[in-house]
């Protein structure tokens, strides 16, 4: 009886035991969960972000060799800015009334591991679209600031 009296007592073993497991099991996977799910989001953020920027530098360009140019260097900022490695697909023609699509992919790591290195990636995209000016182009409007406003002006016929 002594002995099964004793056995019966706890004295602050199973206390840490139980601890130790809730760490090891629920706590660890949850922050491993928490992190995994920032890094996609945060990729899936820049995919958005340099979609917009690619495409939004592409339509302002004067021609279809400088759109392309400048969709890329908007990518390369993105990348710098962020850190996520971002792949770029430009669609469309460059040409007057036609719409331009920017399509970004990134490859997102779900951990790193010290020595190990990466573990698992996921895929996310962003797209984006814009229209190239139709008939508003800005060296055809003259935009002078004056004492009463902003004073826009049509100063030439834009070539078709």
């Amino acid at each position: 009886m002594r002995i099964l009296r004793q056995l019966r007592r706890e004295e602050g073993e199973l206390g840490l035991v139980s601890a130790l497991l809730l760490l090891a099991g629920v706590l660890l996977p949850i922050m491993f969960i928490v992190v995994a799910f920032a890094r996609i989001e945060n990729g899936r953020l820049a995919a958005a972000q340099a979609a917009r920027d690619a495409v939004r530098s592409a339509v302002e360009a004067p021609n279809a060799t400088d759109a392309q140019r400048a969709a890329d260097d908007a990518i390369a900022r993105a990348q710098l800015q962020t850190g996520v490695p971002l792949q770029l697909q430009l669609a469309g023609t460059f040409a007057r009334g036609a719409v331009l699509h920017a399509e970004t992919t990134a490859q997102i790591a779900l951990a790193s591991v010290p020595f190990i290195g990466r573990l698992g990636t996921i895929t996310v995209h962003g797209s984006a679209a814009a229209q190239l000016c139709s008939c508003c182009c800005a060296e055809h409007y003259d935009l002078r600031i004056g004492p009463l406003g902003f004073n826009l002006t049509y100063v030439g016929k834009p070539e078709i």
